[in-house]
């Protein structure tokens, strides 16, 4: 097996899927990782003294120094906000990285072509990385290549499973092949196997509900409700799937509100980072307040079905439109 090429002292990685993102950083990560220590990792600063002290600095006991500098405001178009510093003064501070330090930058969305960031890097032989989103196609190119990764032998059909159940979610699609692996030892999978395994169908199904619902069109979310039900699914199950979810999120709320930043939240929840990522982009799309009233509604749903007083898939239908209505009419209230 031929060797790594040598790792560039300055790389950038960006994309507009999140999974494709974090797994490029990790692999970064692991080539970067100084014997002795750990990487430095700057949760996106505003301001940048702390960060351009730690560029400049030169290491006293390692040969080598590592930084991460994980979704600055300098290249995620929001430095005009809070009093950021500008892109330029993160400019600046790249000219002044010391020889022996190493620096990835890592941003969870597209840098435009003019940002002044992204042109220094290339300006300066830095190895630039862009991520676009997987769809169409695309997408099953994608679950094809890593279920060949993975070694799996899956039978005609497996791959329209996976991508109805978990795409296009590529962390989610990622947990049901290591799934599948343990599940398979060795051996190859018929198309009813692939389905006894992959069991997170509801779970799944039900991330789509709260990110449509939370998405650029609310109203999608009671559409994927009503597909959850019509295919048969539980309606208890199905409520106490969303709640999960929903006490997540009040929980990641709460993290967000403590802390200022993502950054510990999946050792906190208990959660892999791609579902911590999730979680942590979700929570600053609405309203604590909405979000922990929509949790009482669904205790409150759940005393309901217990005691006849709604059908299971009346009661799920009217909470999840409620759900859309609020956060359509939170969006479009004017600010003060």
């Amino acid at each position: 097996m031929a060797a790594a090429p040598p790792l560039n002292q300055l790389t950038l990685i960006h994309g507009e899927d999140r999974f494709l993102v974090d797994r490029a950083v990790k692999a970064w990560r692991d080539r970067a990782r100084p014997p002795q220590l750990d990487i430095e990792v700057f949760e996106g600063p505003g301001r940048l003294a702390e960060f351009r002290h730690a560029v400049a600095e030169m290491p006293l006991f390692d040969p080598e120094r590592a930084l991460l500098l994980r979704d600055p405001p300098q290249v995620t178009g929001s430095a005009k906000r809070g009093g950021a510093d500008p892109p330029e003064r993160l400019v600046e501070i790249l000219g002044e990285l010391a020889p022996t330090t190493v620096l990835c930058i890592a941003a969870h969305t597209k840098i435009p072509d003019r940002n002044p960031v992204l042109a220094a890097v290339k300006a300066r032989g830095g190895t630039v990385a862009f991520h676009p989103a997987v769809k169409g196609r695309d997408l099953r190119s994608w679950v094809e290549r890593e279920i060949a990764h993975h070694g799996l032998r899956l039978a005609s059909g497996s791959v329209d499973h996976l991508i109805r159940v978990a795409g296009p979610d590529l962390g989610s699609i990622e947990s049901e092949l290591d799934k599948l692996v343990a599940f398979a030892a060795g051996k190859p999978l018929s198309i009813s196997d692939v389905r006894s395994a992959v069991a997170g169908d509801e779970a799944t199904g039900l991330y789509d509900t709260l990110g449509e619902l939370l998405g650029a069109t609310p109203a999608k979310g009671a559409e994927s409700i009503d597909r959850l039900l019509s295919e048969g699914r539980a309606g208890p199950y199905l409520l106490a799937i969303l709640a999960g979810q929903i006490r997540d999120l009040v929980l990641a709320q709460a993290y967000l509100q403590q802390h200022g930043s993502g950054a510990g939240l999946a050792a906190a929840l208990g959660k892999p980072d791609w579902q911590a990522d999730r979680l942590s982009r979700q929570a600053r799309s609405v309203s604590a307040t909405l979000v922990a009233g929509w949790l009482a509604a669904l205790h409150d749903l759940d005393r309901k079905l217990k005691t006849g007083e709604i059908s299971e898939s009346d009661g799920l239908r009217l909470a999840v439109l409620r759900a859309a209505a609020e956060v359509t009419a939170e969006r479009t209230k004017p600010r003060r």
